[in-house]
């Protein structure tokens, strides 16, 4: 709907480089050739894809990739990773990707949904033995 404060929709690829600024500001090491090359095969298959997030300016404020999968009894499974959001105080995006994920949920027939870790954990330092 229109009169929602975000809408969310397909990235196209013809579109992807709008959404480089929100990546970049995720992870500076992801480069424009690189964010662009991950868009056309996220797009290219069925049942992958990405899905932005925009307010009522146009701006990203939010964004991720999804696929379909099969969970361990063999039924379909959304699963959602690359997660970026913008978080904007007083916003409602989370609700906003709460209700696009469950409607992708149905729409492609999942049953379950899973979400990847957006971030890397790093490892602790290992212990170095003592000489």
């Amino acid at each position: 709907m229109k009169d929602e404060e975000y809408q969310a929709r397909p990235i196209a690829c013809t579109e992807a480089p709008l959404a480089y600024p929100l990546v970049y500001l995720h992870d500076p090491s992801v480069t424009l050739d690189a964010w662009l090359d991950f868009v056309r095969r996220r797009t290219s298959g069925d049942g992958t894809g990405l899905i932005e997030f925009r307010d009522r300016a146009d701006i990203i404020h939010a964004l991720f990739a999804y696929r379909v999968d099969f969970d361990i009894q063999g039924q379909r499974q959304l699963c959602i990773a690359q997660l970026i959001v913008a978080q904007i105080p007083g916003s409602q995006i989370d609700r906003s990707l709460v209700a696009c994920i469950d409607r992708l949920k149905a729409q492609l027939g999942c049953r379950s949904i899973a979400i990847e870790q957006p971030f890397q954990v790093p490892l602790p330092p290992t212990a170095v033995p003592a000489a």
